[in-house]
C-alpha cells in the first residue's frame, strides 16, 4: 500500500480499517500524489519540512482534502505517531492551506 509505506516500515502494526474501504481508498489517495510527493507531504506535516511548489501541486489538484485528511486519520492510528494526534491535526491542516496558497485551487 502506497500511503502506508509513507509512514510505516513493513514490519510495522497496521490497525484494522475504520471502515470497510478505507485503506484501498487511501491507497488511491497515494497513488494520486506518487511516493515523493507523499512522503514530502508527511514529513512536512509531521517534522515541519518544506514542501515542494511540485508537492504542493499534487496535494491540492491531484490528492485533494479529502484524501490529505484521510492520510491525517491515518497517521494518528500508529502507535508511534498517534501520541502526536494534536500536532498531525494543527500541523496537516496547514500544510495543506499553505500548498493552496503556493498554488491556488484553479488548475
Amino acid at each position: 500500500m502506497i500511503a502506508a509505506s509513507m509512514v510505516v516500515a513493513e514490519d510495522e502494526f497496521i490497525p484494522p480499517e475504520p471502515e470497510p474501504g478505507f485503506y484501498k481508498a487511501l491507497q488511491n489517495c497515494g497513488q494520486k500524489i506518487g511516493l515523493e510527493c507523499g512522503e514530502s507531504v508527511v514529513k512536512a506535516v509531521l517534522k515541519d519540512h518544506d514542501i515542494s511548489k511540485k508537492c504542493c501541486v499534487q496535494l491540492v489538484h491531484k490528492m485533494g482534502r479529502s484524501c490529505h485528511e484521510d492520510l491525517l486519520w491515518y497517521l494518528i492510528s500508529q502507535p508511534k505517531i498517534g501520541a502526536n494526534a494534536t500536532h498531525v491535526f494543527t500541523k496537516g491542516p496547514q500544510v495543506y492551506n499553505s500548498c493552496v496558497s503556493k498554488v491556488g485551487l484553479e488548475f
